[in-house]
């Protein structure tokens, strides 16, 4: 639910100085979202005393409060936005205080079929906290489950601005996983640690090609970016994996103290799991892989079908499309794109996910060399390419 927050004289007068002290005075975002010059802070100052200067301009505000007075210096944003009254005022955005948010202790009562996806991420990544940090965690009970939604308004307006989009381009950018993360950030959804850490994986590398086609709306790099929450969430999820990190230092003896602290008692043998990352479902769910990799193929023509073959028309489309040559073209592989993943657990995953299935499951990742492709979360092949293709791949660790 809507809330407020409340800071005291001396607060809000460290964070005029630190506004000034910084050089933010002529940083200023339209909307929280697209970046904009021309817009600069010439006055400031903190109500003190009846006289104020405040007064001259009809303010009615307590004493300690932050004042201040813009120059607009760029005449389309001062004739179509300030004098329409498209906008009304300006507000300051900030990362405060991380606040860490309790998930309900029913989880323990669940069935672990009745867990959605972010409480089982929840779940599985305390209990990995738990092996990992207590080397004497043998069979214990009630765990606090942790999960943050702090995360700043902006990031749940820019998940706001990636659904609308994306709906206006027919659903074709964002991949089941996009979807979900978009959605849980729109609606202020805890999220746990695991979640956190994809969120900067995703962020960091894909911040180029965003940046690249950020004034592109209908742009897929647009859209996708915007769904994982945009800029002010990478910038959320760094400090918060940092804060977090700290958090959990293991502090002995006398027991646990770090956050996840366990209590006595006994559980069943089952839920004792191993210290892996959580592999993504299209690396075992076959049915999923498959609509995923179509999608890649419909939306951003992942291919060439044998690549094998000379397929010269398939790599002079690629030319055309990225616009450079055809050796060059013929060069951007999935397996150098930043959105390809070999890192060692999610090769684990793919050939855990194909080990039924084939004599020899590590052959057949050999032979595709395969991995998988985050972008479009299916098993993807090396030697293929794509439309959404970006430099700096793979990613290994």
């Amino acid at each position: 639910q809507p809330y407020h927050v409340f800071f005291s004289k001396d607060t809000v007068k460290k964070l005029a100085q630190n506004y000034l002290m910084k050089k933010y005075n002529s940083n200023a975002t339209l909307e929280h979202d697209s970046k904009i010059k021309g817009v600069h802070l010439v006055e400031s100052w903190i109500k003190d005393g009846k006289l104020d200067k405040s007064n001259n301009y009809g303010l009615s505000v307590p004493e300690g409060s932050w004042l201040g007075m813009f120059k607009i210096t760029d005449p389309k944003i001062w004739n179509e936005y300030v004098k329409t009254g498209k906008v009304k005022g300006f507000s300051i955005e900030g990362l405060f205080e991380h606040r860490l948010v309790k998930a309900s202790k029913s989880l323990w009562t669940k069935e672990v079929t009745e867990l959605s996806n972010e409480e089982a991420d929840i779940f599985l990544s305390t209990l990995k906290a738990i092996i990992k940090k207590d080397k004497r965690f043998k069979k214990k009970e009630k765990i606090e489950f942790e999960a943050y939604d702090d995360y700043p308004q902006s990031v749940r307006e820019a998940a706001r601005i990636a659904r609308v989009q994306n709906e206006k381009v027919g659903g074709k950018c964002m991949t089941l996983v996009g979807k979900r993360r978009s959605a849980d950030l729109e609606a202020g959804r805890p999220l746990s640690r695991e979640t956190i850490a994809r969120m900067v994986s995703y962020l960091s590398r894909a911040k180029d090609v965003y940046e690249q086609n950020k004034s592109d709306r209908e742009s897929c790099a647009y859209i996708a970016y915007k769904g994982w929450g945009g800029e002010t969430a990478l910038t959320w999820a760094e400090n918060k994996l940092k804060q977090i990190n700290l958090e959990a230092q293991p502090s002995f003896p006398g027991g646990s103290s770090y956050p996840g602290e366990v209590a006595s008692g006994s559980v069943a043998p089952a839920l004792l799991v191993e210290e892996t990352e959580l592999c993504p479902e299209a690396t075992y769910n076959i049915e999923l892989n498959l609509k995923n990799r179509q999608t890649a193929i419909d939306v951003a023509d992942y291919g060439p079908l044998n690549p094998n073959e000379p397929n010269e028309e398939y790599w002079k489309s690629k030319a055309e499309m990225f616009k450079g040559d055809l050796e060059s073209a013929k060069k951007a592989l999935c397996g150098n794109c930043a959105f390809f993943l070999q890192t060692k657990n999610i090769l684990n995953c793919i050939a855990e996910g194909i080990g039924g299935e084939v004599k020899d499951e590590w052959d057949t990742i050999e032979a595709g060399n395969l991995g998988y492709c985050e972008a479009f979360d299916f098993k993807c092949a090396a030697n293929r390419t794509c439309n959404a293709w970006v430099v700096g791949g793979p990613i290994t660790d």
